[in-house]
């Protein structure tokens, strides 16, 4: 394994720490309060902003950036080298509180960078009631209810109270027969297993499932789904 001589963690550090010309200088800076949880920003951040050619990186764990890594020449063709200086990036942090999720992006200058980072701010300030953002409020229907298909295989403990710190309790499948029943309240559905055993489950966790095959039904699938 070759180790990096002096110079060149030099250059990796000031890399890092988004000194100039190495990095672009800061250009803007947005804060807001999301209704969704910080996991929900930097996944939006990832399938949004992260395509080529820039890269989305963890830089820990309440913040994610994402970082040019390619950019056209002289002539035009795709290049690493020419991104290797004044390289564009946008970076998200995201905290938990009480009234919502915290969150601070900054974009620097450069094509590319600010108009990215700009979808994300105007996707996460929309509030829950417009039906493009990806936190929209979605009102699950009483009766029955599955679990979505990225559970298979795993067991999904149910919330004792609708918060994300309360105590888990029992564990349900995607098998499981569940059903919604009122009392849920912000992000979380209040369910009931086929034992009696009543709990809360993430409301984006589950989808309606009923029994009858008809076409109203799978229209009201379709609509609360």
């Amino acid at each position: 394994m070759r180790l990096a001589s002096e110079p060149q963690r030099v250059l990796i550090l000031a890399r890092e720490r988004y000194f100039w010309p190495f990095m672009a200088r800061r250009a803007h800076t947005w804060t807001l309060l999301a209704a969704a949880p910080p996991r929900e920003v930097f996944a939006v951040m990832e399938q949004m902003l992260g395509s080529p050619p820039f890269r989305f990186e963890l830089a820990g764990e309440s913040s994610a950036r994402i970082v040019e890594f390619r950019r056209k020449g002289l002539f035009g063709q795709w290049s690493r080298r020419a991104a290797e200086i004044r390289t564009r990036w946008v970076t998200c942090e995201a905290h938990a509180t009480d009234a919502g999720t915290v969150v601070t992006v900054v974009a620097s200058h450069g094509l590319g960078a600010v108009p990215r980072a700009l979808q994300l701010v105007q996707l996460l300030s929309r509030g829950s009631s417009d039906q493009r953002t990806v936190y929209r409020r979605r009102a699950i229907p009483a009766g029955p209810v599955s679990l979505v298909a990225s559970w298979a295989g795993m067991p999904y403990r149910l919330f004792t109270e609708p918060r994300r710190d309360a105590t888990r309790g029992a564990g349900i499948l995607t098998a499981s027969r569940i059903e919604a029943i009122p009392g849920g309240t912000g992000p979380f559905t209040k369910v009931r297993l086929a034992g009696g055993v009543e709990g809360f489950v993430e409301t984006d966790q589950i989808v309606a499932a009923p029994e009858a095959s008809t076409r109203e039904a799978q229209e009201q699938a379709a609509r609360f789904g």
